[in-house]
């Protein structure tokens, strides 16, 4: 039998990451086994765990993966102590060493297997633990709190750590950085020394001092060692003073060392700085030869002499070539580079993209194209910063024209780092770069035939010409650069921007989707490019013919407007191609046509018929065959002949760039606003832009002309070179030849004109409002569905956009302006009216806007209001609606646009109607609402107060709005704290309610709802219990289970069960709420996040720690996301946190969050308030989880007295307070106080909550102690057995409260608000 060694143990510790501190264990782990110690390393860094990388050569990577370390040895222990916990206790007389059997070291380590270790020595290594995918999950959410307080943690230490010692001379612990759980374990569990490393600035230096005098004062006994690493002797002055100033901070250490030996101490210890180690976990040991007093080894050498006492000095000789063999097993070797190749480019340069692409196909490479489009979602920068990868970046004017292009080349590595993988610049058109981007241009294609090109590029990426695959007859792309044989072309516009995406579209349809195959188009059909006029379909085909070009032998461009002109254009095309048919220009257009069909002499042709109109117009010129056509219009009916692209306005960031270009002064900001204006409309666009930088007009008087008087506006600047006329005169041109068609199409697009300028529901235009207003322009609308061909006729002249997936309609905002512009004022005011009558017509008819059923109907009116001027609207229906967009607004938590709102309709109301006018006062209550969600409780409190007297003066007694207002204000006192007047104004309201309506109504229901959260405050939870469940049944019968209401009731109960201490049935029913609340309303609105928050209060009273913990710290967040950290249910929601914080034992950090409730509330609620008590309550509670019991009595004495004052001493809260108050009386040894409190407590509590309930039986277990702590031992017993009883059955065999009366540890009582 071995004899037992009694190994040292060594933890070496940093303050923060990057000091080394791994390193100089493992160096110092070798050079004691190399000396016949037998040594193990510990990597107890859980978090990041890194040690095992430098015994890599030595290790097994499959062994390591699989076997157990650290956490899986104490997790292993943790699940046999839950266990054991049941058995018996003479089961626990019986093995009183059972643990020990967890902490045998031996079979969770991996011995290093290198030979040379002489006898006796060796290394082995315990991992952090199984690198599997629930490691990290087991690491961050183990609780070390329960594991040492209930799981008997400290014993298994104790017993691993005897066993180490037993097995190891030496144990070597890598510990966490910072202050932790962790890191005490190994800075104060287990070390009987402390190797305290750092590095020499500031922070590293402070941090680790304060560490070890922490330790030094509460564990004398543990030796301290300061070391300083990563010591850089660039800076000579800096140097020594952070030297100077690490002695000094770490004066007095190491302990026991005589004065004139500090110096030699600090001197020998030392770690330099080596940039040799930088790059890979390489041992010192095979990095360095022996022998050097300044090398990296040497260092260890002396910092291993310190530890051992001078026992082990130096590592033994080793052969030299044997040391070199093994360093080479830790340097790093660069990755094969794999047969990708990614491609940078620019949609400019598709052209050359597609051909690069298909000879590198060819070449039996895997081509991953990457366009540069200017979106941030980080796929065209794959490859080109990839470590490793091979790029090609196709370099041109427009690539570096390109912001993001210019991002992504300004992002390159280093073409000579090792590891940058390798960048091929290619120059594919005359470019000019600056040094020292020129040098890295090795390839110029701009200057080369194909051949050249084909052999340059495939040099570059280390291939042969030879391994060129595939026939060489058969189609591929043609080789860029060789312009058409026949060409007529307008000339291209220098200013186009943008519109890649079209434009690949485009490509891509004409080409049949094939980037392989470029020679014919699908079957030959035409494509269709439509869309509004200005909106860009010319420029956008002129763009397609001049970028595409080189790929077709003939480009021939035909302005189609004028029919009769078509067959000279196609007579001057067979002239081109050499035909020759006399005079006969209808004749020679049929054989232009015929030649391009049958592909002779060229294949490769392109045609476009520009701004074409009626398709039966073309339908004689179109060729079929293997060419590409492209036709523009604005008729949709294209669609039906040919492959449809719809051409849409600019995107936002191609409006701005356009607009920089042209007025190149303009701001982005400036910009922006001009294009919002002009809905990114290229036409107008370029006009604005082009007026703007001649005239030099401010971009706030351009913007006002526009408002005031668009039509004239956008006439301003002089027609364009590459544009035929004026944006408004293409409109109004198109406005005539459709009043001529039917005018009742016009009247529904001056309508459309007063609606927003983004998509309208076809449902709401459907409708009898609808009808009524079209029906004197045309007899033959009185059926609805007759209004579908007006769509189609609007549609039709690309004056609309009908878009049949959203079946929605939308009409450019320039448009509209134009159209509003050419109004009288009469004609504009009868127009809103009749939008006003159809937005009324749209609403449900059934439900409110509470109800989400409703939310999508609604969802399409409201953004219809503003433009037609809803809010001067003299019809009640109306001002109705924009009152339900108030209420909409505050119960879907968007309360400053609520609040905003109301504000702008009152003010035009008063102005209008009056102060006291019905629909006025009933505006205010909505803002009052709103006011109160917002925490401002004194103001909706002074507004509710002054709405109801003029209710009561201005309407009937009982009107439904009185009543209303009373239970706002009701709600306004209970958050003020006057529970009292809170209750009987509910009463009263509710008693009013009835008797105005049936009991089921909506409205009685919600009064019923009300009362009951007036009498849960006032703390008779059982009335409110039955009240809420009534009031469930019959919201489930009316409105139904999924209604908000319906949920909010069910909300309601849950929090009655639970405060009845019926927990289990309380999370049942509150998480089938939340799951329906999240999938009805989504889980960030008010209710839901209310809901959350409720389930997550009922699973910790439930004892369910780990998932309340985890569900109120997803609530919170969103809380601060949707809301703000002062919102008053932000705040209430960091109350309950801080209760999950001190339940899970984080009592510090629970302590910082409720300081700062409790400061909230008593700034704007006052010191007396219920929630700031409740707040006050737990901070006691939590200041003595810290051991600050004088503070915590003064607090919890200060909560009982004003508890009692403001709630009564009957009140739960009250009896909880007092609860708190006796425990903390307790700890400070005033057992006489604290009994005479608990037994006062405990009879009001088995009176107010029964004998069962768990506050009653928390309040008798404390007794219990009381009775112990007073040495009455065998009283205390007999109690403690009766409450154990009763507690097994009321809470549960696991539960946190009965395991902490097992331990004859006391039990708190936090206490939640509830909401108003």
């Amino acid at each position: 039998m071995t004899q037992p060694r009694d190994g040292r143990i060594i933890t070496f510790y940093s303050f923060k990451g990057g000091t080394g501190r791994t390193m100089a264990l493992a160096n110092t782990a070798w050079i004691l086994a190399a000396n016949g110690r037998r040594v193990l390393a510990v990597d107890w860094d859980l978090e990041s765990p890194g040690l095992h990388k430098f015994f890599r050569p030595f290790l097994d990577e499959s062994t390591i993966g699989a076997t157990q370390g650290v956490i899986d040895l104490i997790a292993e222990y943790s699940w046999a102590a839950t266990r054991n916990m049941s058995r018996p206790a003479e089961w626990h007389r019986e093995y009183p060493e059972w643990h020990r059997e967890y902490a045998k070291i031996e079979r969770h380590v991996v011995s290093i297997d290198w030979p040379y270790f002489p006898e006796g020595g060796g290394l082995d290594f315990l991992s952090a633990g199984r690198q599997n995918r629930d490691y990290s999950s087991l690491v961050s959410t183990f609780d070390w709190d329960a594991f040492y307080e209930r799981l008997g943690g400290g014993q298994f230490f104790d017993a691993l750590r005897d066993d180490m010692r037993a097995n190891y001379d030496y144990v070597l612990i890598d510990s966490r950085t910072g202050l932790s759980d962790i890191a005490d374990i190994c800075t104060v569990h287990f070390p009987d020394c402390v190797v305290a490393c750092f590095t020499l600035n500031d922070q590293s230096i402070e941090g680790a001092a304060n560490v070890v005098r922490r330790i030094a004062d509460r564990y004398p006994h543990i030796r301290i060692l300061p070391v300083p690493m990563r010591v850089d002797d660039a800076e000579k002055e800096k140097l020594d003073a952070g030297r100077a100033f690490a002695r000094s901070q770490f004066q007095g250490f190491p302990a026991h060392v005589p004065q004139h030996e500090v110096g030699e101490y600090w001197g020998a210890v030392e770690i330099p700085y080596k940039p040799f180690y930088a790059y890979e976990e390489t041992l010192a040991t095979f990095g360095d030869a022996p022998g050097s007093p300044a090398s990296l080894l040497s260092a260890y050498e002396r910092l291993t002499e310190v530890l051992s006492d001078g026992q082990v000095r130096s590592l033994p000789a080793l052969d030299d070539e044997l040391r070199l063999s093994y360093r080479e097993l830790f340097v790093r070797r660069r990755p094969v580079l794999s047969n990708d190749v990614h491609l940078s480019y620019v949609p400019e340069d598709r052209l050359w993209a597609d051909w690069t692409t298909s000879l590198l196909t060819r070449a039996g490479m895997r081509v991953h194209p990457r366009p540069v489009t200017g979106a941030e979602d980080g796929a065209e920068a794959e490859g080109l910063t990839e470590p490793g990868a091979r790029t090609i970046v196709l370099l041109s004017p427009a690539y570096l024209r390109s912001p993001a292009a210019r991002r992504l080349w300004r992002r390159r590595p280093e073409p000579r780092t090792p590891m940058s993988g390798q960048l091929i610049p290619v120059r594919v058109a005359e470019v000019r770069l600056r040094y020292p981007d020129a040098e890295e241009v090795s390839i110029d294609l701009a200057r080369m035939d194909e051949a050249q090109a084909t052999a340059a590029i495939l040099r570059a990426l280390e291939r042969p010409v030879s391994v060129l695959d595939g026939d060489a007859s058969a189609p591929r792309p043609r080789f860029p650069g060789t312009p058409p044989a026949i060409l007529n072309l307008p000339t291209r516009n220098p200013t186009f921007t943008g519109r890649n995406e079209v434009l690949d579209r485009l490509r891509d349809q004409l080409v049949g989707g094939s980037q392989a195959v470029l020679t014919q188009a699908s079957h030959g059909a035409p494509q269709a490019l439509y869309g509004l006029g200005g909106v860009g379909k010319t420029q956008l085909a002129l763009e397609y013919a001049h970028r595409f070009m080189t790929d077709y032998d003939i480009v021939w461009w035909i302005g189609a407007e004028q029919v009769e002109l078509l067959n000279v254009a196609m007579a001057e095309l067979a002239e081109r191609l050499g035909i020759r048919l006399g005079d006969n220009a209808a004749e020679a257009a049929q054989a232009a046509k015929e030649a391009l069909r049958r592909g002779e002499p060229y294949r490769r042709w392109l045609l476009i018929f520009d701004n074409a109109d009626d398709p039966r117009d073309l339908a004689d010129y179109l060729p079929g065959g293997p060419g590409h056509v492209v036709i523009t219009s604005r008729n949709q009916l294209w669609s039906e002949v040919a492959s449809p692209l719809e051409v849409d306005v600019f995107t936002r960031e191609e409006s701005i760039e356009h607009l920089r270009r042209r007025a190149p002064g303009l701001s982005a900001e400036d910009a922006d606003r001009v294009a919002e204006a002009l809905g990114d409309l290229p036409l107008a666009i370029e006009q604005a832009g082009a007026w703007l930088h001649e005239t030099g007009m401010e971009v706030d008087e351009y913007l006002e002309r526009l408002t005031r008087q668009p039509a004239e506006t956008l006439a301003l600047s002089d027609t364009p070179p590459t544009y035929p006329v004026q944006v408004a005169a293409t409109w109004n041109v198109t406005f005539e030849r459709l009043r001529q068609r039917s005018p009742a199409a016009v009247r529904l697009l001056q309508l459309l004109a007063f609606f927003a300028a983004e998509p309208v529901s076809l449902s709401m235009l459907y409708g009898d409002e609808t009808v009524r207003c079209l029906v004197p322009y045309d007899e033959s609308l009185r059926e609805k569905i007759m209004i579908g061909r007006l769509v189609r006729e609007l549609n039709r002249f690309a004056l609309a956009k009908v878009d049949q997936r959203d079946k929605s309609v939308q009409v450019h905002r320039l448009v509209q302006a134009v159209l509003r512009d050419q109004m009288t004022a009469e004609e504009r005011e009868e127009a809103m009216h009749d939008v006003h009558r159809i937005l009324l017509g749209a609403r449900p008819r059934e439900g409110e806007t509470d109800d989400p059923e409703n939310w999508p109907r609604y969802d399409e009116i409201w953004p219809h209001l503003a433009p037609s001027s809803a809010h001067t609207c003299d019809d009640e229906e109306t001002r109705q609606l924009l009152i339900d967009r108030v209420r909409y607004l505050w119960k879907r938590g968007e309360y400053e646009r609520a609040l905003e709102l109301g504000h702008r309709l009152e003010e035009t109301w008063v102005r209008k109607l009056g102060t006291y006018d019905r629909q006025t006062l009933y505006l205010r209550f909505h803002m009052a609402n709103v006011l109160r969600s917002q925490g401002r409780y004194r103001e909706a409190c002074d507004l509710d107060r002054a709405v109801m007297e003029d209710q009561k003066r201005e309407l009937p007694h009982p009107h439904p709005h009185t009543l209303m207002t009373a239970g706002g204000l009701a709600a306004d006192l209970r958050a003020l704290g006057d529970l009292q007047e809170s209750l009987r104004l509910e009463e009263e309201t509710y008693a009013l309610t009835k008797e105005l309506f049936l009991e089921d109504h909506p409205r009685s229901l919600m009064a019923a709802n009300n009362l009951a959260v007036a009498l849960r405050h006032m703390g008779d939870f059982e009335a409110a219990r039955r009240l809420d469940q009534e009031t469930l049944d019959r919201r489930v019968a009316v409105l139904g289970r999924e209604h908000p209401f319906t949920l909010l009731s069910a909300t309601n109960l849950g929090i009655d069960l639970r405060e009845l201490g019926r927990y289990a049935e309380s999370v049942e029913l509150l998480r089938g709420t939340l799951e329906t609340a999240h999938r009805v309303l989504g889980p960030d609105l008010p209710d839901s996040l209310y809901t959350a928050r409720t389930l997550a209060v009922s699973l910790r009273r439930a004892g369910a720690l780990a998932e309340a913990r985890r569900l109120i710290e997803e609530t919170y967040e969103r809380y601060l996301d949707r809301y703000g950290p002062d919102s008053p249910d932000t705040i209430a929601c960091r109350l309950d946190l801080s209760g999950d914080l001190s339940a899970r034992g984080e009592k510090t950090e629970a302590i910082r969050h409720i300081s700062e409730v409790l400061a909230s509330y008593q700034q704007h609620l006052g010191p007396d308030n219920p929630y700031t008590l409740v707040a006050a309550n737990n901070f006691g509670i939590y200041q003595r989880g810290v051991g600050e019991l004088d503070e915590a009595r003064a607090t919890a004495e200060i909560a009982y007295r004003l508890m009692i004052g403001k709630l009564g001493e009957q009140h739960p809260f009250t009896l909880c307070a007092a609860i708190n108050l006796a425990n903390v009386l307790d700890d400070l040894g005033d057992y006489a106080a604290a009994e005479r409190l608990q037994r006062e407590t405990l009879e009001r509590l088995v009176k107010v909550q029964g004998r069962l309930h768990p506050n009653t039986l928390v309040c008798e277990a404390n007794l219990a102690v009381t009775l112990r702590d007073a040495q009455r031992g065998d009283e205390a017993r007999a109690l403690r057995e009766s409450v154990l009883n009763h507690m097994h059955h009321v809470l549960g065999e696991n539960h946190p409260v009965l395991l902490a009366v097992l331990d004859w540890r006391r039990v708190s009582r936090v206490l939640e608000p509830f909401q108003w």
